[in-house]
């Protein structure tokens, strides 16, 4: 190990938080990489934040996203380390990628108890920093799958593997939750906060994780927030979640104080990105709601939430629990993991379902689905091109109103978008306020031409960006994008 070894240092808590602010149109860059402005992903006011169910800016337009998943699932393996690079940022902002959940493992970062891998934290900050230069946002993801490598497959180190000699049965995915004893008594010592190495309880060591991760990476303004565990199984009492009732007292009793605890201690470094808890992984289903509490604050927690059905005709079903999540906490949404296939029409029905609900999504996943191959450039023969041009289509980013209707047309490449120009939860833009919309030319390689009703184009023809301008006296705006052709810029109306 040599220097790696030497430059682990301990995690402590208390330091003071760094107060920032930004935009991606900032010419600075922290990686000292320079990037046009015509080649980032998005032009936002930093930070994120949200009212309500919507992802905002920081001048109050709603933010929808389309994003990707890059996790390294295996302990002490980076982005950085297995290729991924400035090229494979400039790909996904060049194809109107606006998101990558960048996710890591405990393993990884405390491999050791109360040991920080400074070397480890610096590799992650620096593919933060890449994508953040390129305009894309990084919702940083506290990544396990079946515990830790120990059990299952992913997440939790040895040292915080509980079982108190239950039986190992070395269960495959996604059997291994429901039927190997020694997983679910790793959660049960989890979610119970049972004293590990030193007798410091697990959560603690969580906690003292995050707070590493947003001393490292919470003054960039680029990063959307944190995830905080990456679909959490209830242990060895998980059969209510199945059911249709629910399991409300188990997520209370469980999720709820972890939660608290961890934003609290990002919290102290960090005071103003997003926090986002995730239902226990059955709820992935659409088998029942969930009844979690907001994390964070009042005005910077919301819920990340899977879409993984076995039948797609329950993929309504978990839309509309997450949205009555929402509705009954005020927390944002954003789905941030669905896919993992190369199925096309899967890829069509599923990314048509979440647009036509106004839903921020992340595919799952860039590495292994998208890109065969991390240590090679995203071209040619390690692309999966079908699966790329499936995912890559027009879509609205920032929007100055309320979103009210999103539909795109596969066959005939054709997007439909309304909005109020309202703002959420009440209030006005200021005059000649811009939305933004993002349109690859991967999307229409021989131009497109735009109609908008209640407002005008302001961009140049062509723009991957298209931007937007209501009229003053307009209530609805609706915008429709056709491939072929052209349309010029127009002067807003005057205010």
């Amino acid at each position: 190990m040599g220097t790696r070894m030497r430059r682990m240092v301990v995690a402590f808590i208390a330091m003071l938080p760094v107060p920032f602010a930004g935009s991606f149109a900032s010419p600075a860059s922290a990686t000292g990489e320079q990037v046009p402005a015509s080649q980032r992903a998005l032009d936002a006011s930093l930070p994120i934040g949200h009212v309500g169910r919507w992802l905002t800016d920081a001048s109050g337009r709603v933010v929808l996203l389309h994003g990707v998943n890059l996790v390294s699932k295996t302990d002490g393996q980076t982005p950085r380390s297995q290729g991924f690079g400035a090229a494979d940022a400039a790909f996904l902002a060049a194809n109107g990628f606006d998101v990558v959940r960048l996710g890591l493992t405990a393993g990884s970062i405390m491999p050791q108890p109360g040991v920080i891998d400074a070397d480890y934290l610096d590799s992650f900050a620096r593919t933060v920093e890449t994508l953040t230069d390129h305009g894309l946002l990084v919702l940083v993801d506290l990544h396990q799958d079946g515990w830790g490598p120990t059990l299952g497959s992913d997440g939790f180190p040895g040292w915080m593997t509980l079982t108190h000699g239950a039986t190992n049965t070395h269960t495959g995915f996604p059997l291994y939750y429901v039927t190997n004893p020694a997983i679910q008594a790793a959660f049960d010592s989890f979610w119970h906060n049972a004293p590990g190495p030193g007798g410091v309880r697990l959560q603690m060591r969580v906690a003292a994780m995050f707070a590493a991760l947003a001393r490292r990476v919470g003054s960039n303004p680029g990063v959307l927030g944190y995830d905080l565990i990456n679909e959490p199984f209830p242990g060895s009492t998980w059969q209510p979640c199945a059911s249709a009732v629910g399991c409300a007292s188990l997520e209370h009793r469980e999720l709820d104080p972890y939660y608290a605890r961890v934003s609290a201690a990002i919290r102290a470094h960090d005071p103003s990105h997003l926090v986002f808890g995730e239902p226990f992984v059955l709820f992935n289903f659409g088998v029942a709601g969930t009844h979690i509490d907001r994390p964070g604050t009042r005005s910077t927690g919301g819920m990340s939430w899977h879409l993984y059905t076995t039948d797609p005709a329950l993929d309504p079903n978990v839309i509309n629990y997450a949205e009555q999540w929402s509705t009954a906490t005020g927390g944002a949404l954003i789905n941030t993991e669905f896919g993992a296939t190369t199925d096309v029409s899967a890829i069509d029905r599923q990314v048509g379902e979440l647009d036509n609900a106004l839903m921020p999504w992340i595919w799952w996943s860039f590495d292994g689905l998208m890109v065969k191959d991390l240590a090679s450039p995203p071209t040619g023969v390690n692309l999966d091109t079908p699966v790329v041009d499936a995912l890559v289509r027009p879509h609205p980013v920032v929007v100055a109103g309320t979103p009210t209707a999103l539909h795109y047309d596969v066959p005939t490449a054709t997007l439909t978008f309304g909005y109020s120009t309202h703002k959420p939860g009440g209030g006005s833009y200021s005059c000649h306020a811009v939305t933004s919309l993002q349109v690859p030319s991967r999307s229409y390689p021989a131009g497109y031409h735009v109609v908008v009703t209640g407002g005008v184009v302001t961009s140049e023809p062509g723009s991957p960006h298209l931007t937007v301008v209501a009229d003053p006296r307009a209530s609805i705006v609706s915008v429709v994008i056709g491939p072929g052709g052209t349309t010029r810029p127009r002067t807003p109306v005057e205010c």
